[in-house]
């Protein structure tokens, strides 16, 4: 039982990553937190909110759940299902940062890169995922992508060199704009 809590956190966090995302950083038309940092980031392509508003956040969520999910389930199961939920979140925080400011680890990495850099300058309605596709597809917000066009003035350093796309990621990303 407490596998399946752990497992079940893990799942629940990319499912809320989707409708965080897509819901509170795109769809929602009122002033959030997440929407204000959320816009920030699609502005500023290496921008990401301060670590200390995320560990505020995610403290303050784990604490609520915490005490809520321990009304229903043993607090080992709760503690299991938050420590696969929080791990999660994290692994995500990673992938999200290594994504705009590292290159990649291994070349199967570069289609959730792809996935995620489409939604950035292509079209935001679509793509949501990190460090899944999935939920893009079971809601039908899923584009499959061939090339990426990244704007000159937003590419990343990985991703160039001597101001054009290194040959190992041509077949990926392409730049667009003056150089």
């Amino acid at each position: 039982m407490i596998i399946l809590a752990f497992i079940s956190g893990i799942v629940l966090w990319t499912f809320l990553e989707y409708i965080l995302h897509r819901f509170l950083g795109h769809v929602h038309k009122g002033k959030n937190f997440f929407k204000a940092e959320h816009s920030q980031h699609h502005a500023k392509f290496n921008y990401f909110a301060p670590a200390y508003k995320k560990t505020f956040a995610g403290l303050v969520v784990m604490a609520l759940l915490f005490l809520v999910i321990q009304m229903f389930l043993s607090a080992s199961i709760t503690l299991a299902f938050l420590l696969g939920l929080m791990g999660m979140y994290l692994l995500y925080e990673v992938t999200h940062y290594r994504f705009h400011i590292r290159k990649p680890v291994a070349k199967p990495f570069i289609l959730l890169r792809k996935h995620h850099f489409y939604h950035h300058f292509h079209n935001p309605r679509v793509n949501h995922g990190v460090t899944s596709r999935f939920w893009d597809r079971i809601f039908g917000t899923f584009v499959a992508v061939e090339k990426v066009r990244i704007p000159r003035n937003m590419a990343m350093r990985w991703l160039l060199k001597d101001e054009e796309v290194k040959p190992d990621y041509k077949p990926h990303f392409h730049l667009v704009g003056k150089s």
